[in-house]
């Protein structure tokens, strides 16, 4: 609930410190394993994580911090069952926005790891979770549940590097 300008300042440094934190997580995240952020914030409010203007604004301020194109997926509102994404072309992150979604990843494809198995989590309001390129990824969220996938692009390999 917002009562003036203070409370409008305050909600917007929480804001910030949300993406700042998924920022970090995600650079550190790059290249590895499934993860899930615990943040300390909230994350940022949206009127409807179906309407492509709250989510590309979200993936917009993310690929600034990144660096990084950052582009949000369409959800399709009519059908908020079970969503296979199939095998991921680049990184995804999956934030939870309200309530809690199952998902499972599958290891990459081309993975020589044996012993890596399918991960299973219940991501609920406020986590995020990191998914690797060419993992597999299902979602089954919650009736009501409200989430968001952003697509993150490969990081930028410098010329001079």
């Amino acid at each position: 609930m917002q009562w003036g300008q203070e409370d409008q300042e305050h909600e917007l440094a929480g804001e910030s410190e949300y993406l700042l934190e998924l920022a970090a997580f995600l650079s550190a995240r790059s290249g590895g394993g499934p993860a899930i952020l615990w943040t300390d914030y909230e994350p940022p409010a949206t009127d409807d994580p179906f309407m492509a203007q709250d989510t590309a604004t979200l993936a917009a301020r993310l690929s600034a911090l990144l660096n990084r194109t950052v582009r949000a997926l369409p959800q399709d509102p009519e059908d908020p069952h079970t969503s296979p994404m199939g095998q991921a072309q680049s990184e995804l992150v999956v934030l939870q926005l309200f309530s809690a979604t199952d998902i499972l990843v599958g290891a990459p494809t081309d993975s020589t790891d044996v012993h890596r198995v399918p991960l299973a989590v219940r991501l609920r309001g406020g986590q995020a979770l990191f998914v690797p390129c060419r993992s597999t990824c299902t979602l089954r969220p919650e009736p009501g549940s409200r989430h968001a996938v952003l697509q993150i692009s490969t990081p930028r390999v410098s010329a001079y590097s």
